[in-house]
């Protein structure tokens, strides 16, 4: 990110509002675009000692549609708190062409900006998070997937490498997956053990 002006050295937005934007992203690694966006929030600190973030406040954010890499999403809406420690995502949630998704997170302010994300799926195409980083998963269709995930998220260092979460899936026809990823590698998940046979 381009650096601030040495002359930018705070800047809070007291209450703000916003209807019916376009934003749109055409790096090619990712792109993507949110269609009708509206929002409003207030107390918003968005440069603290002359560095792009949200450092402080409140905001509400709805879209009519949305697009990420590729994925087609409606009614996409977040809603976040911010504090000097912690932004907090209470609300992340959008539709698919039949079911929806579903998250929260908390994104660490210190300079690591570890995240810990909890993310849900109902009747959703299962090949969805291959399309945001997440490796293709044995079975397909649609169906139900749960997904917490922890990682690093810095501008000068790969996500990827500090990844670690366990997600499980279930489509249709009850066919199931579970895997663990470690350090941004994926294995399946460990069998349960029998259970231990009582003894008269």
């Amino acid at each position: 990110m381009t650096p601030l002006p040495a002359w930018l050295q705070s800047l809070t937005l007291k209450k703000f509002s916003a209807s019916r934007n376009l934003i749109i992203d055409v790096d090619p690694a990712f792109p993507w675009q949110i269609t009708a966006l509206d929002g409003y929030g207030g107390e918003l600190q968005l440069v603290k000692n002359g560095s792009w973030g949200v450092w402080n406040g409140s905001a509400t954010l709805n879209a009519a549609a949305a697009t990420f890499n590729r994925i087609d999403v409606r009614r996409p809406s977040l809603k976040l708190n911010a504090t000097a420690s912690t932004v907090n995502i209470t609300e992340l949630s959008a539709f698919t062409e039949r079911g929806i998704l579903q998250a929260t997170a908390a994104v660490s302010q210190l300079p690591q900006r570890q995240v810990n994300l909890s993310f849900s799926g109902r009747g959703v195409p299962l090949n969805i998070l291959q399309a945001w980083g997440w490796p293709s998963l044995p079975i397909s269709g649609d169906g139900n997937l749960q997904l917490t995930a922890s990682g690093s998220v810095q501008a000068d260092a790969p996500l990827k490498p500090t990844v670690n979460g366990q997600l499980s899936a279930v489509n249709m026809e009850k066919q199931q997956v579970a895997q663990i990823m470690r350090n941004g590698e994926v294995s399946p998940a460990p069998a349960a053990p029998a259970p231990t046979p009582v003894t008269p």
